[in-house]
């Protein structure tokens, strides 16, 4: 899921009544919350670089242990430098500390398994990729539903009202300016942002925030659980239509999880599905000299360790050969095909890395 998903939830893990149980709840929720994404520090390196090391050591089982120690030994040296103050609310307890970074830190990698991105969760002792197919990357309804009582809780004062209300009018350009949110959903979020504002205008107690963060959870494990099983009922159904399917992956839409784009996968062809039930087919073959050639290329290395469905299309120029790789969850061939980006990449094959061992090379598979 997106940076803001992952704060919002671990914010509203402590608002549901968990930052009472120790100092530092708060904080170190919300670090948990984001710790395995120190990966993204790769993506100074290009983005092909990113795909590579993004969702693997970071987001695996060693991490899952890891990083909740290191995160605990943090809090306390900021404590110890501190020093003990009893006016500052509850007492200082490390083990609670370290049982609060892992909740952050789980609560990480389970998001992230929800999308069709996938996680690496068993690195660095295998680097299979693990994916929930359930939640688009950016949910609004996620966000609502995580938002709600941390708004409530944390725009008292001008400040943070201000603040907040900022982030309010930043995520709503974000889900009103996409062209792949209908306007039904973009109606249905104006309405929750009003609701959040007027119980923000009747100045709640404390306990009344509390009260819709712990409802906003509960009814946001209810979405997932619903969108989950949603998607595996419309795996399911077309799994049915097509006998000769291998494999059917559900690409959900974003603030629709009733809506899927399915990648379904035959011996010898993809069939994607769209929402309104278009199928389109694609042929699937082996990869020939030029493809395999290209799929060893050093420039394409993350793609080629993250690609889930791929197909390539081969064309002759006059030096050598273009080849252009598509990851089906994300794009379709003459979709996007300007610069490289999540679901495409392009390879250039010299003539003379080939030889003559490129008979009908140059043709799609």
């Amino acid at each position: 899921m997106d940076p803001v998903a992952h704060t919002l939830f671990g914010a509203a893990l402590a608002e549901s009544g968990l930052r009472r149980t120790t100092r530092y709840a708060t904080v170190t929720l919300l670090i948990g919350a984001n710790l395995p994404d120190i990966d993204a520090v790769t993506m100074v390196a290009g983005f092909d670089t990113s795909l590579y090391y993004r969702r693997g050591l970071s987001h695996g089982i060693l991490a899952l242990v890891l990083l909740p120690v290191m995160l605990t030994g943090l809090v306390w040296l900021w404590h110890r430098w501190r020093g003990e103050r009893p006016t500052e609310g509850p007492p200082f307890r490390p083990l609670v500390i370290l049982a609060l970074a892992g909740v952050g830190v789980l609560s990480h990698l389970f998001l992230d398994w929800l999308n069709t991105y996938g996680i690496r969760l068993l690195m660095p002792f295998d680097d299979r990729w693990f994916y929930g197919d359930t939640l688009f990357i950016i949910d609004p309804w996620f966000w609502l539903l995580a938002g709600a009582g941390v708004v409530l809780a944390r725009s008292a004062r001008p400040a943070s009202l201000v603040g907040w209300s900022l982030l309010g009018v930043l995520s709503s350009l974000v889900v009103l300016a996409s062209a792949q949110v209908p306007t039904g959903v973009k109606v249905l979020w104006i309405a929750g942002i009003a609701v959040i504002a007027a119980l923000r205008w009747r100045s709640p107690s404390a306990a009344f925030t509390v009260r819709v963060a712990r409802v906003g959870l509960a009814t946001l494990v209810l979405y997932v659980g619903v969108a989950w099983g949603l998607a595996r009922m419309v795996e399911s159904r077309w799994a049915e239509a097509f006998p000769a399917a291998t494999e059917v992956q559900a690409n959900p839409s974003p603030g629709r999880p009733h809506l899927h784009r399915l990648v379904v996968v035959e011996e010898d062809r993809y069939r994607i599905v769209q929402p309104d039930g278009t199928v389109e087919t694609l042929a699937r073959e082996r990869p020939d000299a030029v493809v395999r050639h290209a799929l060893q290329d050093a420039s394409i290395r993350g793609f080629t360790t993250w690609m889930r469905y791929p197909y390539w299309q081969v064309e002759r120029v006059e030096d050598g050969w273009d080849v252009r790789f598509h990851d089906l969850r994300y794009g379709m061939p003459g979709v996007r095909e300007d610069e490289p980006g999540i679901g495409f990449a392009r390879v250039h094959v010299p003539d003379e890395a080939i030889g003559g061992d490129a008979a009908g090379a140059g043709s799609p598979p």
